[in-house]
């Protein structure tokens, strides 16, 4: 990809084939992916035991390590930046305070930043969370029950329309 952005922002709710969507980015651009998913799962997961019940999962432990994750995820892109290679931040951005933590990170890059929001309905985005988790194919991290579906789209606030002006939208 000539004259491509250096630095990929990739959110969306959960199941709209963000990581897909990083996948294919990485393989245009020789980019390098950080998946957020990867992250908590590799970092977080092992902790929390076979006797663990998502629903009464505190809110504040899971964004206290999504903050971890990203502060270390920021600190390592910045340096893959200044080499001059290509980041794609699969990290979800669920929240407009995240995203906008993330601009400001793109911001103090100084290279070219390109944002994309995935996106497509709930009931295909269910469907595909189900199959993820049968499957366990290249993009599973991570399974999701119901409840972390539930859970993360209790928590999902879509890009307004000032925030999407300069996105790539892409639906899948």
């Amino acid at each position: 990809m000539k004259n491509a952005p250096r630095l990929h922002l990739v959110c969306g709710p959960i199941g709209a084939g963000k990581t897909t969507y990083s996948n294919q980015l990485a393989e245009q651009s020789g980019g390098i992916v950080f998946s957020i998913d990867s992250w908590m799962a590799t970092l977080f997961q092992p902790d929390l035991g076979s006797e663990f019940e998502f629903k009464a999962m505190n809110p504040v432990w899971f964004s206290d390590r999504v903050d971890r994750c990203e502060s270390l995820i920021y600190t390592t892109g910045s340096q893959i930046l200044a080499a001059g290679g290509v980041v794609i931040l699969d990290l979800g951005y669920i929240r407009r305070t995240r995203r906008d933590a993330a601009r400001a990170y793109a911001s103090s890059t100084g290279v070219e930043a390109q944002w994309h929001h995935v996106t497509a309905e709930q009931a295909v985005r269910q469907q595909r969370v189900e199959r993820r988790n049968q499957h366990r194919g290249h993009t599973y991290a991570l399974g999701v029950t119901p409840e972390m579906f539930a859970f993360a789209e209790k928590f999902y606030e879509a890009p307004s329309e000032p925030e999407l002006a300069s996105a790539k939208v892409v639906r899948t």
